[in-house]
């Protein structure tokens, strides 16, 4: 029995060790849908109402009520943002007012040049099954101003994904460049230095070297409880 405890011991250490960490992306789309598009007594959304695939949505003057709602569709994963710009074209019609959905956060912006800024948060986040059966959820509700509008103008909605800063360019690691020399962390160092940390083959400085060392470490453990329980087994006896 305690020979099985001790294989059992030694795989767990091992599958700790060694075993990566996944993490699943998530993935969708956001939309807008005018205030026809959104059954709220159901809770769903009517798809050919919406931005979705590219489609043309006009909001209609509805007095009080014209409405645009926001939506997202998430097809994979996890959801924790919104961050949209929404541009009002063709139109009279100006930013009133906004309401968010439950469990969101953060705030919505009149540019003040016919787009509008969404930065919204989720902090547990929504699934497609938070959804309709298209995994279809809403996310805010964007009220108009149509005052001095006729009653047959109308509004053409485009909504795109936030624009978001590049990231900065990585230094290349372990590579000349003219006279330039990066070491192992992309820092520049001198001849010496790169020899030592990219040429010396006894003193690799790569991530490579990271899965020889958790393996070994494993190893090692795993003798360290051999050890002991044959230790403790003599003991026994």
């Amino acid at each position: 029995m305690k020979k099985k405890s001790f294989y059992l011991s030694v795989l767990l250490v091992l599958c700790v060790l060694v075993s990566p960490l996944r993490a699943n992306a998530a993935s969708g789309q956001i939309f807008g849908a005018s205030s026809d598009g959104y059954i709220e007594s159901t809770k769903t959304f009517d798809e050919s109402k919406t931005t979705l695939d590219g489609n043309s949505v006009e909001i209609g003057n509805n007095g009080e009520n014209t409405v645009i709602y926001l939506g997202l569709k998430v097809t994979d994963g996890t959801v924790n943002n919104y961050n949209a710009t929404l541009t009002l074209s063709n139109s009279s019609f100006k930013f009133s007012k906004y309401s968010r959905a439950q469990g969101w956060t953060g705030s919505v912006k009149d540019n003040g040049d016919g787009t509008i800024s969404i930065n919204l948060t989720n902090s547990t986040g929504v699934t497609a099954s938070s959804g309709d059966a298209n995994g279809n959820i809403l996310v805010a509700t964007i009220t108009l101003d149509a005052t001095g509008a006729t009653s047959t103008d109308t509004c053409t909605i485009g909504l795109r994904t936030a624009s978001t800063p590049e990231e900065p360019e990585e230094n290349p690691t372990c590579t000349i460049d003219g006279d330039t020399y990066y070491c192992a962390d992309g820092t520049v160092c001198t001849e010496e230095e790169y020899t030592a940390q990219c040429e010396n083959p006894e003193n690799p400085q790569t991530g490579s070297f990271l899965p020889y060392a958790v393996i070994i470490g494993g190893i090692g453990l795993a003798a360290v409880l051999y050890l002991v329980t044959k230790k403790n087994k003599i003991y026994h006896v």
